[in-house]
């Protein structure tokens, strides 16, 4: 007699772990979800703060900051920026806007960078540049010579 070409046994199939437990692949899938768009915000926000950070203007206003004496003298130094920034870079070619706010720190204190400038033939000129330290109604302005301080804070 010749042997089938099948076993005669049937062995069966052993289903996975989510086959087995079925209630949980809507709750599994909204959870995969949720992660995959809080990746994305992240990355996409770490995208933007980088470009804000490599920027020229952005640089020039941090490295004025931290050469202005008033400015050492009342928080310290070395400068640390903020983590969040605040405002917006608007560049096309040779020509563009910046508009921001840049929190820092220092061994002394805390204060914002305001900063309002325009890019015109490749070169930033700041029109308003400014720093308002923490719990102070004043304002430091860095474009002026003396290192005037005014009232209130141009924002």
């Amino acid at each position: 007699m010749a042997t089938p070409p099948y076993p005669l046994s049937y062995t069966p199939v052993k289903k996975s772990w989510l086959d087995r437990h079925a209630g949980w692949k809507i709750p599994l899938g909204c959870l995969l979800l949720i992660v995959l768009l809080g990746t994305f915000v992240a990355v996409l926000f770490t995208v933007i703060e980088a470009s804000f950070r490599k920027s020229t203007v952005y640089q020039e206003a941090l490295a004025r900051a931290e050469r202005t004496p008033q400015v050492a003298n009342r928080i310290g130094a070395p400068l640390r920026p903020g983590r969040v920034l605040q405002g917006q870079i608007n560049v096309s070619g040779s020509s563009g806007t910046a508009h921001m706010a840049i929190p820092v720190t220092g061994p002394g204190g805390k204060a914002t960078i305001y900063l309002d400038a325009r890019k015109a033939a490749g070169t930033w000129e700041f029109r308003t540049l400014q720093v308002q330290f923490q719990g102070q109604s004043d304002c430091l302005n860095l474009l002026a010579a003396d290192g005037a301080t005014s009232a209130s804070c141009d924002q």
